[in-house]
């Protein structure tokens, strides 16, 4: 499979991308309170961003992110429009209509996007992400304001990734001097390295993490994620 930076050309819990790293002191991330992550009590969750999930969804998980970059992921132009410490809010949601369905949700949001914003060139996202079961739209609000909103086929993603989902879910826990025959197994089997498929702030990362909380949900076909992001106050 072609390398995904290209697949990405334009994806949430570990990352050690060169675009940002999602674990120690440079980024972190907090469950609000009720979400699937926190340890509160269950409360309706509600959507904090400006775009509107289709109808049929339901919100599994809503956190706060913040993340120092220290280049701009491909994937993310537009959206991180800098090397910096970004911050922003992630939701997660699942739904029990079709990929196809929730594609056609995606690819139409450009046509009710909130004052401000504007989509970004698809032109990021290529073909080769569907192989995947995976789609994505990216929209900017001006200056360093953006969001991205990812469809995935939770099946199809689940069966492409195969055995390399179950090495990842390790892959944090094992000391840096032993990854080398791991990273050429998972980067020989995808195309990616585990850094790419961990990476939190671009399509395929958020996917991977999704993963996770879509399994609880005895009704996802589909998941969704959406997050914002802008430039953190110093």
């Amino acid at each position: 499979m072609r390398r995904l930076c290209a697949v990405l050309a334009c994806s949430f819990l570990a990352a050690c991308g060169t675009g940002g790293h999602a674990s120690g002191p440079s980024a972190s991330a907090s469950a609000s309170p009720g979400s699937a992550a926190s340890g509160a009590p269950a409360k309706p969750l509600h959507n904090p961003l400006p775009i509107a999930f289709p109808p049929e969804a339901t919100l599994l998980d809503v956190s706060r992110w913040s993340q120092d970059f220290k280049s701009v992921p491909p994937s993310l132009t537009g959206i991180i429009d800098a090397p910096g410490q970004y911050a922003g809010r992630q939701v997660i949601a699942s739904s029990s209509e079709s990929f196809a369905r929730t594609d056609a949700w995606l690819q139409g949001l450009a046509q009710h996007l909130p004052p401000g914003y504007h989509e970004l060139s698809k032109r990021r996202f290529s073909m080769h992400m569907r192989d995947l079961g995976l789609d994505a739209a990216a929209f900017s609000g001006g200056g360093s304001n953006g969001i991205l909103v990812v469809a995935i086929d939770v099946r199809h993603f689940r069966n492409k990734l195969g055995l390399v989902l179950g090495l990842l879910k390790d892959y944090a826990a094992i000391p840096s001097f032993m990854r080398a025959p791991l990273d050429k197994k998972i980067e020989a089997q995808t195309g990616l390295s585990p850094g790419e498929l961990l990476n939190p702030r671009t399509p395929i990362g958020s996917a991977v993490a999704a993963l996770h909380m879509v399994a609880h949900d005895a009704t996802g076909r589909t998941a969704i994620v959406m997050f914002d992001a802008g430039k953190a106050a110093k």
